[in-house]
């Protein structure tokens, strides 16, 4: 084959893994009603963490607290499953495009692209940023761009327990006296 048709190609597989990729985020990602109800329970959390604050209630402070860790947990995996998923589907296709295009590791651009050579993984990569900028261009254009990451980054600074908690301020005169534990064996058997 000549460079131009795999250069062609490589421009097609470019566009077909792009728009793969936009079918994942949309079937795995996370969907706007998902997104509304974490927010919901985000900040019902957080209006929980304050009135056990404000009433001194240390124990339904420290549940709340552990509430909110698995809360976290779910939504990281909510997050992660998807990802993977996506990770390992293209590590296939790369795969494949490895072996298909093995004989054009080298030589399609007349000049190296930094540690990536001069072959079919170059074009790719290209080909990639350039439609990834071109349809992110015209999504913030349009007002079309979701606001997945923002959403997402505000639900967990709503449940953090480093924002906004208070706890530094907490009233320490209001905490009950706790057993004090003197180990870290003692804390597993109970």
């Amino acid at each position: 084959m000549s460079a131009i048709i795999v250069i062609i190609q490589i421009v097609f597989i470019t566009l077909g893994m792009i728009v793969l990729g936009m079918v994942l985020n949309h079937f795995l990602g996370l969907t706007k009603e998902v997104l509304q109800d974490m927010r919901k329970k985000a900040l019902n959390f957080r209006e929980r963490m304050k009135n056990a604050q404000l009433i001194g209630d240390y124990e339904q402070l420290i549940q709340t607290q552990q509430e909110s860790t698995v809360f976290m947990k779910s939504i990281m995996k909510k997050q992660m499953i998807p990802l993977c998923l996506r990770c390992i589907i293209f590590i296939g296709i790369f795969m494949v495009l490895g072996m298909i295009y093995v004989d054009y590791e080298s030589g399609l651009l007349p000049f190296p692209i930094l540690i990536f050579g001069s072959g079919w993984l170059a074009i790719y990569l290209i080909f990639s940023v350039y439609f990834s900028l071109f349809i992110w261009g015209v999504k913030k254009l349009t007002g079309m761009g979701g606001k997945t990451k923002n959403s997402v980054k505000e639900i967990m600074g709503l449940v953090s327990p480093q924002q906004d908690t208070g706890l530094s301020s907490y009233p320490t005169s209001n905490i009950p006296d706790m057993p004090r534990r003197d180990s870290w064996k003692e804390r597993i058997e109970e």
